[in-house]
């Protein structure tokens, strides 16, 4: 273990976005003795609740954004589909972490494809789409099997949203009736679109991965991904793939987040088709995939990020626990009872107002 000489000023971590991202790292940073201070633009956010302060205000108000920087010590984000510039104006103001040049790769569908390609890290086959006569080009060269390609915004767009699986010309049509390519491709319109050659992958798995001020790395062990409706519905720990296969996806996570020059967490999503591993999305910052972390881990992805943007040294990354993370997605979050009756349930509720189809309500830890 590297030497460290453990003297933080940091007293207060301001965290941009109120979601239950935030409202978990708010749970974090109090059990270690600091304060936070929440910014976000929705009313009644699920971590409004539980931290020491919230200002409420658009992202793009520089008056309340100057004040959030100048009550917090350090701050970070708990999702990306935040302004760039909101990130870097305060970035200009106090210590940020991660960089607001991640934020600006990994928020871009297209950057994010670009850098990883150009640090030699495999991605599925892409292109970027600014035209219908571009997509119509490269979904015939994507279309060599009854596969297809997935077309995709290439900002925003989370939880299966904004996307269309495309497997025939035909297909572009129903697109451009739902308004994603029209609205996409207007002659000085929105950012382009990115069409993906889709993988027929055996799983998916995610790997969470650490990064200190000092450049320690801390890498967590893959698990494996279940989806349902293009949302994560169940991660398995440990992951159903090989040693050999687990020691790759780390050794790639690494080589990114050193590549990214990230300080704070990152969540790296993978595809596994036979031997070979294929980078999906990026994350940085905590995940969902990680939530089992907070029972089964020696340190949970949120103290972790915490430990990183304070300069703490990095937690043990150690499973002394197996078992899966359930979703409670939507209606499911009125059926508890179950879970209050398994003595190795642990449940977890993010304290949203409204329940919607679709909606994240909370999530469940079962522990093996």
């Amino acid at each position: 273990m590297k030497n460290f000489k453990i003297k933080t000023p940091i007293k207060t971590i301001g965290i941009i976005g109120g979601g239950q991202l935030g409202r978990m790292a708010c749970f974090a940073a109090q059990a270690m003795g600091f304060r936070t201070v929440v910014f976000t633009d929705q009313k009644n956010s699920p971590a409004s609740f539980v931290t020491n302060q919230t200002i409420l205000a658009k992202y793009s108000d520089k008056k309340a954004l100057k004040k959030f920087a100048d009550l917090v010590d350090v701050a970070t984000f708990e999702f990306e589909n935040i302004p760039f510039e909101t990130v870097d104006y305060v970035a200009s103001q106090v210590s940020f972490f991660p960089r607001a040049e991640v934020l600006k790769i990994t928020q871009h569908r297209i950057l994010e494809k670009n850098f990883l390609n150009s640090i030699g890290v495999k991605t599925a086959d892409y292109a970027e789409i600014s035209s219908l006569e571009e997509l119509q080009k490269n979904l015939k060269k994507f279309r060599t099997n009854s596969h297809g390609a997935i077309l995709k915004t290439a900002t925003m767009g989370y939880d299966g949203k904004g996307q269309f699986v495309l497997t025939k010309a035909a297909d572009i049509d129903v697109a451009v009736g739902a308004g994603l390519v029209l609205a996409r491709l207007r002659p000085q319109g929105s950012p382009p679109l990115i069409l993906e050659k889709f993988c027929p992958f055996d799983s998916e798995i995610s790997v969470l991965v650490a990064r200190g001020k000092n450049s320690e790395i801390k890498t967590y062990a893959p698990l494996t991904n279940i989806h349902k409706n293009g949302i994560l519905d169940e991660s398995i720990y440990p992951a159903k793939i090989s040693k050999a296969l687990q020691i790759k996806a780390q050794t790639i996570a690494k080589r990114i987040v050193e590549k990214l020059d990230l300080v704070g967490i990152l969540a790296v999503e993978f595809f596994v088709i036979g031997d070979e591993l294929l980078v999906n999305e990026l994350a940085p910052r905590p995940h969902n995939s990680g939530h089992f972390s907070m029972d089964g881990c020696v340190t949970s992805q949120f103290e972790q990020l915490i430990r990183a943007i304070t300069g703490l040294p990095l937690g043990s990354t150690e499973f002394h626990s197996e078992g899966r993370m359930k979703n409670l997605i939507g209606d499911e979050v009125k059926n508890l009872e179950k879970f209050y009756k398994n003595p190795r349930a642990k449940i977890h509720l993010y304290g949203k107002e409204k329940v919607a189809a679709g909606r994240k309500m909370g999530h469940v830890n079962l522990l093996k």
